[in-house]
């Protein structure tokens, strides 16, 4: 098994996924031929029990840790990740305390109230949601669950792309939203050869930004309708380290076009999106895989939004 600084492989995906099976949801695809009348796959991670993907990076972290995570557990989440470490812990009987940064949004807060998780509001971004709760856990001596910089938590988000390629396996290019990290890092493990292409906002551009410098980078400004679950400001290390070896690229897109790819998810399938998963339609509608070979499959990931802005 991986340790936690080092690189997660194909095998630790696997794992994960006869892991984690008992315990989530195989979330469903649908075919389509989507916006630019290219044929597309959708996974629909949103239907997953947390509402995101991140219940399975989360849970994966928390079988492994074991004894070491009966005291409780601690993490900061912009709301995605929190709600997956809120329902890990309350599956595995352990308590959760979270993080948050102040402009969380009103109803990832009730949902991870919820889940019965310890939730704390933070002045400030995602990265002084992170000081905060990697001090409660030092004072306190838990264990502090990354979001994304973890290999456990990769492998674990790497299963949303083993399950779709399992059910879709003519799939040749795989499209990721991309935040701190920890999905398309999954992603590009599990993937099996295939094309994987990240998309970010112009407003967020952290994974772009850090493969243009050489090394993750933190962004002074994050300002995108997606920056709840997009706006991790800087990338973590191993995500950043598969992504430089196997990402073929970084699309980036503007808000606009998110939520008109939300709005669009909606109105001609009745699915609901948060903003920062509809990124990938969002680059879909632009043109941006037209010379991508096809079917394109684009994980929708999460679902944690206030129904009345969808229309």
């Amino acid at each position: 098994m991986t340790e936690p600084n080092e690189m997660p492989v194909l095998a630790d995906v696997e794992a994960a996924a006869a892991r984690l099976a008992p315990w989530i949801r195989r979330t469903p695809i649908i075919r389509v031929q989507g916006p630019g009348a290219r044929d597309v796959v959708f996974k629909l991670e949103g239907l997953q029990r947390s509402g995101s993907f991140k219940l399975r990076g989360a849970l994966n972290k928390l079988m492994l840790l074991g004894d070491a995570a009966r005291g409780g557990v601690v993490t900061a989440s912009g709301g995605n990740h929190g709600l997956g470490v809120a329902w890990a812990a309350w599956f595995l009987q352990l308590k959760a305390h979270v993080c948050v940064p102040e402009n969380t949004p009103h109803t990832k807060l009730e949902a991870l109230s919820a889940a019965n998780a310890s939730v704390e509001r933070i002045p400030g971004r995602y990265p002084d949601a992170e000081i905060a709760a990697r001090s409660y856990a030092r004072a306190h001596e838990l264990p502090y669950v990354h979001a994304y910089d973890d290999a456990a938590v990769i492998a674990g988000q790497g299963t949303v792309v083993t399950e779709l390629l399992e059910d879709a396996p003519d799939v040749q290019t795989i499209v990721v939203a991309v935040g701190g990290g920890g999905l398309v890092g999954g992603a590009v493990v599990a993937a099996q050869g295939r094309r994987v292409v990240g998309v970010e906002p112009y407003g967020a551009p952290t994974m772009h930004a850090a493969l243009r410098a050489g090394s993750p980078i933190s962004l002074e400004h994050i300002e995108s309708v997606a920056a709840d679950s997009l706006g991790a400001g800087r990338v973590g290390e191993l995500p950043f380290a598969l992504c430089r070896e196997r990402l073929d690229r970084i699309e980036l897109v503007d808000d606009g076009a998110i939520l008109e790819a939300r709005r669009w998810l909606w109105t001609h399938l009745r699915v609901p999106v948060e903003a920062g998963a509809a990124a990938g339609v969002a680059a879909l509608s632009r043109g941006l895989f037209d010379r991508d070979p096809g079917p394109i499959g684009i994980i929708l990931c999460g679902s944690n939004t206030d129904p009345q802005t969808l229309g």
